[in-house]
């Protein structure tokens, strides 16, 4: 009866810690992002972390309706998409 009292505290306890983490996630100040229609070369190699071809392939082919177009249009391989999206925006500031 101890171990699955025990079994069950850890598992809310791991529960708990992962819904409180996605929450401040989720609340984090959108200007942080990056806005890649208006981001300079420069700024997408240095905060995003870009090399210079994948910098200037994003420039070049704004206007972006939303992130995806990254992909849609191929600018970006799937898995540098995967690697910045959560740290991009699009929308006009």
């Amino acid at each position: 009866m101890k171990v699955a009292s025990f079994l069950g505290a850890m598992g809310f306890g791991i529960f708990a810690g992962v819904w409180l983490a996605e929450l401040q996630h989720r609340r984090a100040p959108r200007s942080r992002l990056l806005n890649i229609n208006q981001a300079s070369q420069r700024e997408i190699m240095s905060v995003l972390g870009l090399n210079a071809e994948l910098a200037e392939q994003i420039v070049e082919h704004r206007p972006y309706p939303s992130k995806i177009d990254l992909l849609g249009r191929m600018v970006v391989p799937e898995e540098v998409y995967v690697a910045i999206k959560d740290r991009i925006t699009y929308k006009a500031a």
